[in-house]
């Protein structure tokens, strides 16, 4: 009876161990749910939103100039009668050197010789003209120094408040080829300086000022040359375009030239504001992406058809086709989507 019952015990054992193993078994061997399979879609739901880019930068503005006239005369620049940009006009004191004033004349035969009583040439007609211009000469400008012209040059000389002795010294006149002009004097023409003859004197300031932006070897590629520039300065903003890029090698840059909208000078009738010295810097901005408004989804909810189209999948699995309006940060303004439209995301894998 007891051995009996010792049998039945082990076999029990042995099928309840057979069981427990066939379990364990089964439970490793079952395969996993895909985690892909089992994860819900991310649905968003569409908003009215702005996407836009900008990038900073320094605009650069300088004035250019033109060597204009030399001095002729020599000793110490005693003043200066010309504010750096003024526009100068027949018979302006530009400077006195020991006292004696320096005037501006047009012509394009420089000043070489005195002229008195019975010399001749293009610089005496150049005089003349001068002297017709300021009302004190009547005669034909022929380049003949007559008595009237030696009248006329003493009126002038009485004028300035010189000798009037009826003779132009080589260094009394600055001939420019054109008046009116607007200038500079040369950083030789100061106050206290001692001048030798044949320094510059006079370089004419450009028409307009000349706008740059520059960019390092780093960032030349993060700028299309179609975008719009935003140039801000005391009063406002400029607005500007790119309208050339130019290599400066020695500089190892890149510079994207500026123009207005309208073309010319990017400050217009504003240029006062460029300083006449040097480079003036501007805060400026270039609109990579411009602003755009519209119903807002995230990029990667886009999907680019073989055919170049591009849709996004509604919360139904249908695909919806949209035109990318704009796209920055992530972001893109659509046009083919509602405000409250919902769209599915795709699933984000966990895989390394």
């Amino acid at each position: 009876m007891k051995r009996a019952v010792r049998v039945a015990l082990g076999i029990a054992a042995a099928a309840l161990l057979f069981l427990g193993g066939w379990w364990a078994a089964s439970v490793v061997m079952e395969s996993p749910d895909d985690p892909l399979a089992s994860a819900d879609p991310t649905l968003f739901t569409v908003d009215e939103g702005l996407v836009g880019r900008s990038l900073r930068f320094a605009a650069v503005a300088e004035w250019t100039f033109q060597d204009l006239a030399r001095n002729a005369t020599t000793g110490v620049v005693t003043s200066v009668g010309v504010a750096p940009g003024a526009t100068i006009s027949f018979g302006d004191v530009l400077y006195t050197v020991d006292l004696r004033p320096v005037a501006a004349a047009e012509g394009t035969v420089p000043a070489f010789r005195d002229m008195a009583l019975r010399v001749e040439g293009e610089d005496v007609a150049q005089l003349q003209r001068l002297l017709a211009q300021l009302e004190f000469y009547q005669g034909e400008a022929d380049g003949e120094f007559d008595s009237s012209t030696r009248g006329a040059v003493r009126a002038w000389q009485e004028s300035l408040g010189v000798a009037d002795d009826g003779v132009v010294r080589v260094g009394d006149i600055v001939f420019v080829p054109d008046l009116p002009a607007r200038v500079v004097l040369s950083e030789d023409v100061k106050v206290g300086a001692t001048l030798v003859g044949g320094e510059l004197a006079v370089r004419r300031v450009s028409a307009e000022v000349r706008f740059w932006i520059p960019l390092s070897p780093e960032q030349r590629n993060l700028v299309p040359l179609s975008a719009s520039v935003m140039v801000t300065h005391g009063q406002g903003v400029w607005e500007a375009t790119i309208v050339e890029a130019i290599e400066d090698e020695a500089q190892g840059e890149l510079r994207l030239i500026l123009e207005s909208r309208d073309g010319g000078s990017v400050c217009g009738s504003e240029c006062g504001e460029v300083s006449l010295e040097g480079q003036t810097s501007f805060p400026s901005e270039i609109v990579v992406v411009p602003e755009t408004t519209g119903p807002v989804v995230p990029v990667a909810a886009i999907e680019t058809l073989p055919d170049g189209g591009t849709v996004v999948t509604a919360d139904d699995g249908s695909q919806i086709p949209v035109d990318i309006l704009a796209a920055a940060d992530g972001l893109a303004v659509v046009d083919g989507l509602e405000v409250g439209d919902v769209i599915m995301l795709p699933v984000e894998s966990d895989e390394s």
